[in-house]
């Protein structure tokens, strides 16, 4: 025994990667001593052998790779070691399966595809690059492919080796005449996402909705349950009411600051480059982090990798064109897309004299290479700048935007481990300038991000996926600054100091699935915020509220002292229960952290708000959140339906003191209150994806509110007792239907009904300085009204073919849109004023935002 201890242990230096059986028998054992006997007829000669380093491996090793997944084992005789043939069950053969899911037309992959296995009841989904893998026994399987708009698939295999297999799925049409619906596919229920609170926006299905002006990803989220915004013409949403900074914006993995366009009715995610849109409500995989509300991560299409494409729109609002196709011999394909608006020029060519002095215009560029290395590696360049410049009279001129740069490296390990490392720079500008005498000056507010993450899928076996990795973000802020200009002799030029740190994390989660019918999703995600204290940073006087009177000491910029870190560990689970072959439940528990705060004296973020960091005197605001839900699909309609429950508490969210001045402050911190938030309510989702009639209608019951107790009355909001927040809306429901009429014409329409979100009203009025002034006795306890409307639709597909019968060399259709049909005048925000007939009496006027039908026409085109 111990002679054969001593032989299996004897470690061969390897100079190469891989050798063949071949050589590894006759040629690099027997130079080190080690004789082997086996019958030629029964050893795989040519087959490769993969060694990972080079640092040397025992012999038993060696002898263990060249016998895997074969019929051989070996033993130690005397001074040889003996191959021989051993007749193993089935079982003890693993291999490995794996590829990708492409639309057969462009060559996109298809994010979210199914793959089942009817035999061992479970499949799995492709990733967010369509990738799959199995690890399978040996045998013969019948693998069942399907996606959402596409024809299913059925792929039949013998496994007695690894393989790779790629799938091309072909886009289903629509027949009139006779409306066919498949039989119930399993993955409809058993493959989908663990994950609660998800919803993935159809972008072929959200192209035939009414929209103000164009197709729109957030415009189209706000028509799903527990998505809201505080109104027309704001920035941002509001997930399960969060504020907006709480959302965690991606593309193409970068995060972005600003996401909205000419006065927040367009995002700036362009609809021609847009592929998937993901949004996670407060349940996120432990691969996201640094928000509390929700992830939306927008990807963008690949380019076109069968054949060049121009494809765009000219509406009234804006105009677009994006090219796509395949380069270097089909090695590598491209995406280039650009949108404007023509207003700027329309509003200065007008003769009336009111509107020449309003600018309103934006731009934004998409670009995309990814370049196909070869089967196991991939490498994609992602870019994208947006700007906005605004001007209304004599305020001043106003123009921000973001731009973005992102690396990502695709590389697969052993056809099971998926490798995404991604490097990406974001950056976000805002800049305002006045011409007048006396103040001529020009103020500006930056961000800069570079990060660096890493993200891995391994799938181990089909009913376990591990996804692993981990991140780190460098922050650099510059909060604002005043620059003098010619006309300025005031002097008056300031800057508060940059403020930089670093935000790292790594994580793990794996899914596994116990029998045919539980499946748990069980994460952990540890963060790291560290704050350089690159800015002087204050010490104040305990047990009091903070003020300019109160402070103690100051920490001097870069002393170590003055730097502060912070350390979250923040657990997530989730569990799936297949009720029935077509129905599932699931509850969940999320927690996450936000180390980066958005100021802002309005409910609705604009430009010129700024962005804090957590430090000393700011703390991360910590979330935590559970679900509940029941989920069911109706095959023969091909509906899907969701009940569910949500629970989510929040502690230190920050408001403000009254009269909080927050511009240019550098102990903003003496401005801000933190408190606690909780929210709950339920969730109800109907949807149709296929078919002549489509559409979803969701409603949210639900209830936001803030807490805000001190024993100091400046901090203390309501008494310290729990009020609405600006987010709470009772009732939310929003129905949309799409009728396909005929090959040639399709309607659709949105019909939205919500309560009118939280406002102050005074309770009485004072004079000073002869001017009535409201008095405002607690915040929030009143409502404006209840807010609905009706947009309608029209698309009008122009002739495919010409009129001798040749088919045309493109495709074009006309969208007739009108917004807010019956002129419904919502109330965005009160206001009072005294009235010019009755001195003394005030009166209440009410702000409306678009309380008029907007009648929209686009002309879309792809040739």
């Amino acid at each position: 025994m111990r002679a054969q201890s001593d032989k299996l242990s004897q470690v061969i230096s390897i100079s190469k990667q891989k050798y063949s059986v071949r050589s590894l028998l006759e040629k690099v054992l027997p130079e080190n001593g080690v004789f082997v006997s086996y019958n030629d007829d029964i050893i795989p000669m040519d087959k490769q052998i993969v060694f990972k380093s080079k640092n040397g491996y025992k012999v038993e090793s060696i002898l263990e790779k060249i016998c895997r997944n074969e019929n051989l084992s070996f033993e130690v005789k005397e001074d040889q070691i003996l191959i021989k043939f051993y007749d193993r069950p089935d079982s003890e053969y693993k291999y490995v399966i794996s590829g990708s899911i492409k639309d057969v037309e462009s060559g996109e992959l298809l994010i979210g595809a199914a793959i089942y296995i009817p035999q061992l009841k479970t499949g799995v989904s492709t990733n967010a690059y369509g990738f799959y893998s199995f690890t399978l026994t040996k045998g013969v399987y019948n693998l069942e492919i399907s996606y959402i708009g596409y024809e299913a698939q059925s792929l039949f295999i013998d496994i007695n080796k690894n393989l790779k297999r790629n799938v091309e799925l072909t886009p289903k049409s629509i027949e009139l005449t006779e409306l066919h619906v498949d039989e119930l596919n399993p993955l409809d229920i058993k493959a989908h996402s663990i994950l609660s609170s998800t919803n993935r926006i159809d972008m072929n299905m959200a192209k035939q909705i009414p929209y103000l002006g164009e197709v729109d990803v957030f415009q189209s989220s706000l028509l799903l349950p527990g998505i809201t915004n505080i109104g027309e013409g704001v920035s941002g949403i509001n997930v399960r009411g969060g504020n907006s900074d709480q959302n965690l914006i991606l593309m193409d993995e970068a995060m972005l600051y600003s996401s909205n366009h000419f006065f927040g009715l367009i995002s700036i995610f362009n609809p021609d480059a847009v592929k998937d849109v993901e949004i996670l409500k407060g349940d996120f995989p432990a691969k996201y982090g640094g928000r509390t509300s929700a992830v939306m991560h927008v990807r963008q299409k690949e380019g076109n990798e069968r054949e060049t494409q121009v494809s765009g729109g000219i509406g009234l609002l804006t105009s677009r064109l994006m090219v796509e196709g395949p380069m270097l011999n089909n090695k590598a394909s491209y995406l280039l897309s650009g949108r404007s608006t023509f207003w700027d020029l329309i509003l200065r060519n007008l003769k009336n004299p009111d509107f020449n002095d309003i600018r309103a215009n934006f731009q934004d560029v998409n670009g995309k290479v990814k370049f196909n290395i070869n089967s196991k590696n991939k490498i994609y360049l992602s870019g994208y700048w947006g700007a906005d410049a605004t001007k209304i009279g004599t305020d001043a001129y106003q123009t921000w935007g973001n731009r973005m740069v992102s690396f990502r490296w695709n590389s697969i390990l052993r056809k099971k481990h998926f490798f995404n490392t991604t490097a990406y720079y974001s950056g976000y500008r805002y800049r305002y300038v006045e011409n007048e005498e006396f103040r001529d000056f020009t103020g500006r507010i930056s961000i800069d991000d570079f990060s660096l993450k890493l993200d891995v899928n391994s799938y181990l076996n089909p009913n376990n996926i591990l996804e692993w990795g981990a991140s780190s973000i460098y922050h650099k802020l510059l909060p604002g600054e005043l620059i003098s200009g010619e006309l300025d002799t005031s002097g008056n030029e300031f800057k508060l100091e940059d403020e930089t740190g670093i935000e790292s994390s790594i994580y793990l989660s794996s899914e596994n699935r116990i029998g045919s019918r539980i499946t748990t999703l069980l994460g952990l995600r540890v963060s790291h915020f560290l704050n350089n204290a690159e800015s002087d940073v204050y010490i104040y006087q305990p047990n009091v509220p903070k003020s300019v009177e109160t402070i103690t000491d100051t920490l001097k910029a870069g002393n170590k002292e003055s730097k502060t870190s912070f350390w979250n560990i923040l657990p997530r689970a989730s569990l799936k229960l297949l009720l029935l072959e077509n129905t599932s439940a699931k509850i969940s528990y999320s927690s996450s952290v936000q180390y980066m705060h958005l100021l802002s004296n309005f409910s609705s973020p604009t430009s010129s708000d700024n962005w804090v960091m957590t430090g000393r005197n700011i703390n991360p605001t910590e979330m935590y959140q559970g679900t509940l839900g029941v989920y069911r699909y109706f095959p023969s309609l091909e509906m899907n339906v969701s009940a569910e429950l949500y629970y989510r508490r929040l502690d230190d969210v920050i408001d403000y003191k009254n009269g909080a001045n927050l511009f240019l402050n550098p102990q903003v911190e003496t401005e801000l209150i933190f408190g606690d938030e909780r929210a709950y309510g339920m969730e109800l989702f109907v949807k149709k994806t296929f078919g002549r009639w489509t559409g979803w209608v969701g409603y949210t019951l639900s209830r936001v509110e803030r807490k805000f107790d001190s024993q100091f009355e400046e901090l203390t909001i309501n008494e310290g007792n729990y009020f609405p927040s600006d987010f709470d809306r009772t009732h939310d429901f929003a129905l949309t239907m799409v009728f396909n009429a005929n090959e040639k014409w399709s309607f659709s329409s949105n019909f939205v009904f919500y309560t009118g979100r939280p406002y102050s009203f005074p309770d009485s009025k004072y004079e000073f300085d002869g001017i009535l002034i409201p008095n405002y006795p607690s915040k929030n306890q009143d409502r404006l009204s209840n807010y609905h409307r009706l947009d309608l639709s029209a698309t009008c597909k122009l002739g495919e073919y010409k009129r001798t019968g040749q088919k045309r060399g493109y495709e074009s259709n006309l969208v007739f849109s009108v917004y807010n049909v019956y002129a419904r005048k919502n109330a965005q925000a009160y206001f009072f004023s005294e009235d010019e007939d009755r001195t003394g009496k005030p009166v209440v006027n009410q702000l409306s935002v678009l309380a008029f039908p907007v009648p929209s026409i686009t002309y879309n085109f792809i040739f």
